[in-house]
């Protein structure tokens, strides 16, 4: 009982704010953690509660957590009824891919894997690595990224 009030403890005030989900593909996080946070917290921002309704929060605070962090793993049935507050509200899928092999034999079937198992929100952020001087790989990595843009987005909804 004690170590469940302590977890309950940790639960009640981290509540405050929003958490976001980090699933890093291609080891990106170190690179741009801190352009994500500088961005927190989230202005004007339009959730959907529980029964789908938008609610608008002028000032959003939000935590980033790496998918592997334990924080995030499965708790006990009862204690993820008890904390649906605690669960991400999205998932930002970091990845980067330099040419279009790579992408259609290691990236897609990875995405599509993780993107179908994930219950929430999700989103996809592409890194390039391309110098911007060398054209030949921008070039590739604009390619890459609309084969992205055309596997995971759909008519309704821009991934």
């Amino acid at each position: 009982m004690a170590n469940f009030l302590a977890q309950f403890q940790t639960i009640k005030g981290s509540s405050d704010h929003l958490v976001v989900a980090v699933e890093d593909v291609s080891d990106l996080w170190p690179t741009v953690k801190k352009g994500f946070e500088e961005r927190i917290p989230f202005k004007r921002a339009c959730l959907n509660n529980k029964t789908r309704n938008s609610v608008f929060v002028e000032n959003l605070p939000a935590e980033f957590i790496l998918t592997t962090d334990a924080r995030l793993r499965s708790r006990f049935p009862q204690e993820q009824s008890l904390f649906w507050f605690r669960e991400p509200y999205a998932t930002v899928i970091l990845v980067t891919c330099e040419d279009l092999d790579e992408f259609k034999t290691i990236l897609k079937p990875r995405l599509k894997l993780i993107v179908q198992n994930d219950e929430r929100e999700w989103f996809i952020v592409f890194v390039s690595k391309a110098h911007p001087s060398n054209d030949q790989a921008t070039k590739m990595a604009k390619k890459v990224y609309a084969k992205l843009e055309v596997e995971f987005s759909s008519k309704k909804r821009e991934r």
